[in-house]
């Protein structure tokens, strides 16, 4: 049978990694706390966007209506248009890349997750073992001050 001391090692060591497994969990749930900040932040910066680039386009319609656009107007509204186009764009892209960072952020974090369980599971089958291993010496102890008594007991029999 394992030895008292090799039992308590062992549960040093498995605790100290669960103890990891749940750090590196914690630090994975930040990661991905912050992304999902950091993704919001851009779908409300092209939301904001669109809101502005819709009131430009709309300005620039009705300007158009009140009186004609020269060319150099039109090359300014067409620009306009351009530079909001390209700007919506790279606000999309860094939307796309900022997702795709979240989920492999969130798949590290099940990752993480299933770890510290499974870790968790091992240091509580240890703790139970330890359990039983207590309960079985306590028992054993009991057994063997019985023993001694019903010895003393027969030798002060045989001794009258």
């Amino acid at each position: 049978m394992t030895s008292q001391r090799q039992l308590d090692r062992l549960m040093q060591l498995r605790c100290q990694r669960t103890r990891l497994a749940e750090e590196a969990l914690a630090a994975e749930q930040r990661n991905c706390r912050e992304f999902e900040a950091h993704c919001q932040t851009l779908g409300q910066a092209l939301e904001q966007h669109q809101h502005q680039a819709v009131q430009r386009e709309q300005a620039l319609f009705e300007q158009g209506e009140q009186r004609p656009l020269n060319a150099e107007d039109l090359a300014g509204w067409q620009q306009t248009l351009a530079d909001d186009a390209a700007h919506q764009e790279a606000l999309l892209e860094q939307q796309a890349s900022s997702i795709q960072t979240l989920r492999a952020a969130e798949r590290e974090r099940e990752s993480r997750a299933t770890e510290w369980a499974h870790r968790l599971r091992a240091q509580r089958a240890l703790e139970q073992l330890q359990t039983y291993q207590g309960q079985a010496q306590a028992i054993e102890a009991e057994r063997l001050a019985e023993l001694e008594m019903e010895e003393s007991r027969i030798g002060r029999a045989g001794e009258v």
